[in-house]
């Protein structure tokens, strides 16, 4: 089959512009979170507690929020799979944005005690339910609305969102860590980028509301083919490769939360060292990954999403060691190029993956299948920073015997996503309209 070169029709090319926007404000909110919660969150919250405790109390906030993705996965899936993915994707926008900007408004615990924490879980639980729905739809309105043989490098866009959304947050939480002490970044500086995502989300909700159905199921729709319980059909019909699908997603959930709040965590408690170590080497990355993730896509056109997979989630196992080796040495250029190549290796399975997911279900039961996948996944993404802390403890911060878990877990992955089939009829006969 030629290649299609030729450009991108207007609805398309505005499907493509509105998913990136929205997959960058909610890593950007997600992520955010994260950062701030690893830096700050255990003296303005949790201010009774040791600083260990105080810092295992936070990040397990950041676990609740994975917690209850797969709730906003389950619900926006059933109904993208019923009404179509444009229609949920404005409020899913609004699910994580609004509670994002209402924790920059939120008191601390010296101001109104217990109540504090209790609102920020709120809160948290808020933005997982929104993100919960929009992986699978911002990914499935770009897939499912370009040329088939270029799905692989559209596909790349939405994806490039994650790490575009963490450089913005790490930025902005960067340039208020170097402008203000510590004690007016405890106090009221790390709020500024909460409400700076307010802003944000009136832009991307301008994008979103311009978006087409998708050609995937608008096709479906006119044949009569939507699915009255698509969840029911998944677990029916499908349940092999929703099981395969989850061990091949855990990779992903796992090592990209150890990348974020748990090495900050570690460099600042048991290495000693600046917390702005973790945030440089979040940025740097992030950077790097945009060209990177686009040239994976491409090479997913090329090779087959798969195989392009599997090899990006190996090479994470083979620079588990070598990243906490690195870390150890307290040089900062040494410890910001173990914490990049890592997360590089991270992002470069991920550039494919909610290509190399759609191709394994059909249409009518899409949305759903990649929700179920992604968001149960992200429970083993949730419990990874406090049980990778708590392992730490355990171990008086030696990163050994996390580093042996993280490498088990890769190669399961690797493994499940090998043992995938990609070759579904819908697949194919979106090539073939193409």
């Amino acid at each position: 089959m030629t290649r299609s070169r030729t450009r991108l029709e207007a609805p398309a090319r505005r499907t493509v512009l509105a998913s990136f926007l929205g997959s960058t404000f909610e890593w950007f909110d997600f992520g955010l979170y994260g950062v701030t919660a690893a830096l700050v969150f255990d003296e303005v919250f949790f201010p009774t507690e040791s600083i260990a405790i105080g810092s295992l109390l936070a990040l397990t906030t950041v676990a609740v929020g994975f917690l209850t993705r797969p709730i906003g996965g389950l619900v926006f899936g059933h109904f993208g799979d019923r009404v179509g993915r444009k229609k949920l994707l404005v409020l899913t926008m609004l699910l994580m944005g609004i509670p994002t900007f209402a924790i920059g408004l939120l008191p601390g615990y010296a101001t109104i005690g217990a109540a504090a924490p209790v609102l920020l879980l709120v809160m948290r639980i808020l933005q997982g339910i929104g993100l919960g729905g929009e992986y699978a739809g911002a990914a499935l309105a770009t897939t499912e609305s370009v040329p088939g043989d270029r799905r692989g490098f559209f596909g790349s866009i939405p994806q490039i969102g994650n790490p575009v959304g963490g450089i913005l947050g790490t930025l902005l939480v960067l340039l208020c860590t170097t402008l203000s002490t510590p004690e007016q970044f405890r106090d009221w500086v790390w709020r500024l980028p909460f409400l700076f995502s307010g802003i944000l989300l009136v832009y991307a909700l301008w994008a979103r509301r311009r978006l087409t159905e998708s050609d995937d199921f608008t096709a479906l729709a006119k044949q009569g083919g939507v699915q009255r319980a698509p969840l029911v059909t998944v677990l029916r019909d499908h349940w092999r490769p929703l099981l395969l699908g989850l061990g091949a997603r855990s990779a992903d959930a796992v090592t990209g939360n150890i990348a974020g709040p748990v090495l900050t965590t570690y460099i600042v408690t048991y290495l000693g060292q600046s917390d702005s170590i973790g945030l440089i080497g979040t940025v740097i990355p992030s950077i790097l990954a945009v060209p990177v993730m686009l040239y994976l896509g491409s090479l997913g056109d090329r090779f087959g999403a798969q195989r392009t997979f599997v090899v990006g989630v190996l090479s994470m196992a083979l620079a588990t060691f070598p990243m906490f080796g690195l870390l150890s040495t307290a040089s900062l250029p040494l410890m910001v190029l173990g914490i990049s190549i890592f997360r590089l290796c991270n992002c470069s399975q991920f550039a494919v993956q909610s290509v190399f997911l759609a191709d394994v279900f059909p249409t009518e039961v899409r949305y759903t299948a990649l929700s179920f996948v992604y968001q149960v996944s992200a429970i083993f993404g949730g419990l990874t920073p406090p049980v990778a802390f708590a392992i730490l403890v355990a171990s008086g911060g030696s990163p050994w015997w996390l580093a042996t878990g993280i490498v088990g877990v890769v190669l399961l992955s690797a493994a499940c996503g090998a043992a995938m089939r990609t070759t579904s009829p819908a697949a194919a006969t979106a090539t073939a309209v193409h």
